[in-house]
């Protein structure tokens, strides 16, 4: 993939960037990891002297849906990046891409379409690089296009817990959608010392793992040098179902804390370290669900090897 750099600041002064992030929020208070995640590729172009426009999504809608609109997320994006930068920011968007149903449907044109707003490309959207959608997929055969700061930084982290870990490695699979999270349990049986889990996949009666549960996992993990972690341990939405997943992320922060590396993701996951605020403890947390899981099973991500194709062709 070709990576925004240093060397590339120069070459991008004054041109229109067209910058891919995720803005499927619908909680601004326990989502902002994503809106915070985005920020340094933002400050990189705007630093470059580029003209950023943003392309994003929210939600599935069945045609235009205003409740769907982008403007609520990109007023907090901007007030964000002003509180932070001290300047205000001058950033154009285009509206919520599913309105439109080419963009699902990974439609040439409608690609070509967008790609005529910007002079070059960047996708800092890790989290629908798995969908092979018109603004990830197909708008790289028509633009220069780069791997932003955020998505580099998801690949290499998730690479080095894929392909070469630190043993004892420690796999904590909970939550549901267990068919999204049975090629990850497969590619590493025999890659992992110890499996745990919890959520559905240990019965959906089961609302919160046992003090007895809680005391074993506790034990494996204290063990483990990498930890990658998808998925609450039980129905954390109710206070009393929360003690089990808060026992695993007091063991995981006291793991990173001497030394373990440890991973998280999923939306369900990573709301609720954000409502401890606790995200600062884990030694990388991705913006990723579904396509943290297909990265870690070792599947292709369209978004990437769109990447890999533009570098070669443009």
């Amino acid at each position: 993939m070709r990576l925004l750099s240093q060397q590339d600041l120069q070459s991008l002064k004054g041109k229109r960037c067209l910058l891919r992030i995720n803005l499927d929020i619908k909680d601004f208070s326990k989502e902002s990891y994503r809106l915070e995640a985005v920020a340094p590729t933002i400050k990189f172009l705007l630093d470059a002297g580029a003209k950023i426009t943003i392309l994003s999504h929210r939600g599935r809608p069945s045609g235009s849906d205003p409740k769907l609109s982008l403007k609520p997320v990109i007023d907090v994006l901007l007030r964000n990046l002003e509180s932070i930068y001290g300047n205000r920011i001058s950033i154009n968007w285009v509206e919520n891409l599913r309105f439109d149903p080419r963009e699902e449907q990974g439609d040439a044109g409608f690609a070509q379409e967008l790609a005529k707003k910007g002079d070059f490309y960047v996708n800092d959207d890790f989290a629908t690089s798995h969908r092979p959608h018109a603004s990830i997929v197909a708008i790289t055969q028509f633009l220069d296009s780069y791997a932003g700061l955020l998505l580099e930084k998801e690949v290499v982290n998730l690479s080095r817990v894929r392909d070469n870990p630190e043993m004892p490695l420690a796999l904590i699979i909970g939550g549901n959608k267990i068919e999204d999270k049975e090629p990850l349990m497969e590619s590493f049986k025999y890659k992992s010392d110890q499996i745990l889990l919890g959520g559905a996949y240990l019965n959906p009666p089961v609302l919160d793992i046992n003090q007895e549960t809680i005391e074993r996992y506790q034990q494996a993990i204290a063990l483990a040098k990498t930890i990658i972690w998808n998925g609450p341990l039980g129905q954390v939405e109710d206070r009393r179902y929360q003690a089990g997943t808060k026992a695993v992320v007091e063991a995981i922060t006291q793991a990173t804390v001497r030394g373990a590396f440890s991973v998280v993701g999923g939306g369900d996951t990573v709301q609720f370290l954000q409502q401890l605020d606790l995200l600062k403890k884990f030694s990388f947390v991705s913006t990723g669900g579904g396509a943290m899981l297909e990265f870690l099973a070792g599947k292709k991500l369209p978004g990437l090897e769109a990447l890999d194709r533009s570098q070669t062709t443009n």
